[in-house]
């Protein structure tokens, strides 16, 4: 008797404690990432069996299954991503280029055909961002066309007139100079007459002209400013083509307009407008860099003073400049628009005065005019150095390797003339060739091989 109440007590008590563990009371208060569950309550999966319709228990809702069809919905959602980001990202570089474009070369507002527009403005993407002759000729032509044979343009106005002349810079940057030199001969007498026309009304108080002296780092078109262009195109194209005299003439008419550009902003000058300080910094720049090409072309015609007297005011002006850099927090919007325009002005000087040394004779003097000019070059950022840069640096290696030649280090010469003409040929310098054929020329004078 007594063992059978102690059998029935402990099967209550079993009975009870099972009912405790199945309501949960045993793991009350328990955290549930460590709470174990009872054997009797946990989904066991028979080792070597996967098929989930032979045990509905185990769950397989949060797996996927690898097979085609799957793996097919996957590359196709996938791609769609993939073509959506760059759909976006072409999308995003095609408006923030359009609003850049029209921010710094704005189409001239008489310009009322879309499709002109949208020509002008590809023109000019392929002319500042993407360098690009022949599709920014395509380009202008084609809207030359728009607006002269089919919208019924003045062959006279100002915003034909520039596309002219950016036709013809185009024309000479793909070496078809004469037709260039031509195009731009037709155009100057109305652009000289243009900009002598409302000179005169400046002068005589009619301040509605004032706009002309804009900056010629943005694109208006006003007769002084495509004058200024013309001047400069023209200019390269006659020294290019070994028509000094005409060059000459060409630069002194770009001086002229520049002078002429800057006095009529110290006229209009307003000390609140901070883009008359940038514009008056780009054509400070204009007129250094136009000082400069009319000093080389005299350089290259044998007029070594006057050339070297013109590459020392390049150098003075590219000081001045760099002296009120100072300022230009103050007193600038965008410190780009008002110091990339100087870029190596003062190193392209210094080369120039080096050969001017050199070819007198003048060994020691030549020498402080390289090493500062490698000093600017060599601190040059290298995502701001245009082919100019380059070629710069070309030419003052071989103008350190004529300076050992003439000390009789015919060693160190032959290196140098070595290294200038790799250094053009990495960086795909127009100056190759001619300095591949200094270096052959002084080893066939050395007898080296």
């Amino acid at each position: 008797m007594q063992r059978s109440v102690f059998a029935l007590s402990r099967q209550l008590l079993s009975t009870r404690h099972a009912r405790w563990y199945s309501d949960g009371k045993l793991f009350k208060g328990v955290p549930k990432f460590t709470r174990v569950q009872p054997k009797g309550s946990r989904q066991v999966v028979p080792i070597g069996v996967s098929d989930s319709s032979e045990h509905p228990d185990v769950d397989t809702g949060s797996r996927i299954e690898l097979n085609a069809k799957n793996l097919g919905r996957l590359a196709l959602i996938g791609g769609a991503a993939i073509t959506c980001v760059g759909l976006i990202g072409v999308a995003t570089y095609y408006v923030t280029t359009y609003f850049y474009l029209k921010n710094h070369w704005p189409v001239p507002a008489d310009v009322e055909n879309g499709a002109a527009r949208n020509l002008l403005y590809k023109a000019t993407y392929y002319e500042q961002l993407s360098p690009n002759k022949d599709r920014a000729l395509s380009a202008l032509e084609k809207a030359l066309e728009l607006l002269v044979v089919r919208g019924g343009a003045s062959p006279d106005c100002v915003t034909v007139v520039d596309i002219k002349v950016r036709i013809a810079a185009c024309l000479s940057g793909l070496g078809q100079r004469e037709e260039a030199i031509k195009l731009l001969y037709q155009v100057l007498p109305t652009l000289e007459a243009l900009s002598s026309r409302k000179n005169e009304g400046l002068s005589n108080g009619d301040n509605s002209a004032a706009d002309l002296s804009a900056s010629p780092g943005v694109h208006i078109a006003s007769a002084e400013s495509v004058l200024l262009r013309l001047a400069m195109v023209l200019g390269q194209a006659c020294a290019a083509s070994d028509r000094v005299d005409e060059a000459k003439r060409a630069f002194t008419i770009g001086l002229q307009t520049v002078k002429q550009m800057k006095r009529n902003i110290v006229r209009g000058f307003d000390s609140e407008d901070i883009t008359k300080y940038t514009a008056y910094d780009d054509l400070n720049q204009e007129e250094a860099e136009l000082t400069a090409q009319l000093a080389k072309v005299f350089y290259n015609t044998g007029d070594s003073q006057v050339a070297s007297t013109l590459f020392k005011g390049v150098i003075n002006a590219v000081k001045q400049h760099r002296a009120q850099l100072d300022l230009a927090p103050r007193i600038v919007g965008d410190m780009r628009t008002f110091k990339d325009g100087w870029l190596c002005l003062d190193a392209l000087a210094m080369l120039y005065l080096a050969k001017i040394e050199l070819d007198s004779g003048n060994t020691s003097a030549a020498l402080p005019w390289i090493e500062s000019a490698r000093t600017i070059a060599n601190d040059m950022p290298i995502q701001k150095q245009t082919p100019r840069c380059v070629d710069c640096e070309a030419s003052l290696l071989a103008q350190l390797g004529r300076v050992a030649e003439s000390q009789g280090n015919n060693k160190r010469a032959l290196l140098r003339y070595r290294e200038a003409s790799e250094y053009a040929r990495i960086y795909f310098s127009d100056l190759h060739s001619e300095l591949q054929a200094n270096v052959k020329r002084f080893e066939s004078e050395q007898g080296t091989a």
